[in-house]
């Protein structure tokens, strides 16, 4: 009943949020990342003091009703939002909300890590909102959920880490697979080359020699592509003879189907397949059914996530796993950290680290 509680939650924040962020989304042909206001820009556009802004905001009694008044139409007219996080910190409140920003509910890995940050927060008595970049930019979620969380969990993609850093108005930001370079950005990074090097090791011990992947063609958007933790992994262990079988195709199992038809066609001989992610190998083996090429006899296809629905496909399938409970532990506890620091930042960035691990199935 708990977790069905917390979740509901979740659900009532996504749905309160979503009109904010659809404002956003409307003028995004003016502007995309509004200046960060500070209390101080209230305080000289009310011609008052930054004391008094804290305590109109909080309807506190030492000012009189047209100086309060006076103070919340500077805060409306510059688009204030004072900072949770902040507030928190001053009051010792006890009770907090974060954040969670993923790329897509579509992909079932992320639900996967939506569902243990839920399992974390609640042990933790803390409300979680989840909202995905289907419904925005990086720096639109951010800046809508900075006046509402005292934190922000997730997957980001927005070049600037500085722009992240001004889009969340000190609250802190805790990134997934992206190794934070900017105080008030904090990171649990993913340590892809060891779990790769254990990966490749063992499918050599079981008589694999030419290696080919699959990598995703938009998992750096909305830049250019850029080749991603995984593929650089890869290319640094896979040996000189497997750099050229390597193809980019759409993040989706139509994606994976595709680009292993390419993969095959264009470099006849391999014995293992790396695929982007668990979606995508789903449907790699898919697609080497449709060509006829038995699994695991003619080729090896191992994905990267770990999903629970990867041992209920025929064949079941081998992959490297993320731990995301392991994730979501890390993330809070670097939350932990920032909520019992002194002041309100933004403080010098925290690291974790999670090696993925690999298990094995039919497919591999």
């Amino acid at each position: 009943m708990r977790r069905q509680r917390q979740y509901f939650d979740a659900q009532m924040g996504v749905d309160h949020l979503s009109g904010c962020i659809l404002n956003v989304v409307h003028q995004r042909g003016e502007t995309v990342a509004r200046q960060r206001i500070t209390i101080e820009d209230v305080a000289q556009a009310a011609g008052v003091s930054r004391q008094t802004v804290t305590r109109a905001m909080k309807d506190m009694a030492e000012i009189s009703p047209r100086t309060r008044q006076r103070v919340l139409d500077a805060a409306e007219a510059l688009g204030y939002r004072p900072s949770r996080f902040a507030s928190n910190l001053a009051s010792s409140q006890r009770s907090h909300a974060i954040g969670l920003v993923i790329a897509s509910f579509r992909n079932p890995y992320y639900t996967e890590l939506a569902a243990e940050v839920l399992d974390v927060a609640t042990a933790r008595d803390w409300q979680v909102v989840v909202c995905s970049r289907e419904q925005g930019t990086d720096l639109e979620l951010i800046s809508t959920l900075a006046g509402q969380v005292d934190a922000i969990l997730g997957y980001f993609v927005a070049p600037e880490q500085a722009s992240l850093a001004a889009a969340a108005r000190g609250v802190p930001v805790v990134m997934f697979e992206r190794t934070a370079a900017v105080p008030g950005l904090h990171s649990v990074d993913l340590e892809f080359e060891h779990g790769i090097e254990a990966l490749l090791a063992e499918l050599r011990s079981r008589g694999a020699s030419r290696f080919g992947l699959i990598e995703s063609d938009t998992a750096t958007e909305p830049g250019p592509y850029q080749p991603t933790e995984r593929r650089r992994a890869y290319e640094k262990l896979a040996g000189p003879g497997s750099l050229d079988s390597i193809v980019l195709a759409e993040e989706s199992m139509r994606g994976g189907a595709e680009g292993f038809q390419r993969l095959w066609n264009d470099s006849p001989g391999l014995d293992a397949v790396l695929v982007f992610n668990d979606l995508m190998a789903m449907g790699a083996v898919h697609g080497a059914h449709n060509l006829g090429v038995s699994i695991p006899d003619d080729v090896r296809i191992v994905g990267i996530d770990g999903l629970s629905l990867g041992s209920v496909t025929t064949p079941s399938l081998s992959t490297l796993s993320i731990d995301r409970l392991a994730l979501a532990k890390a993330a809070a506890d670097i939350v932990d950290t920032l909520l019992e620091a002194p002041g309100s930042g933004p403080h010098e960035s925290i690291i974790r680290t999670v090696t993925p691990q690999p298990l094995w199935r039919e497919s591999a």
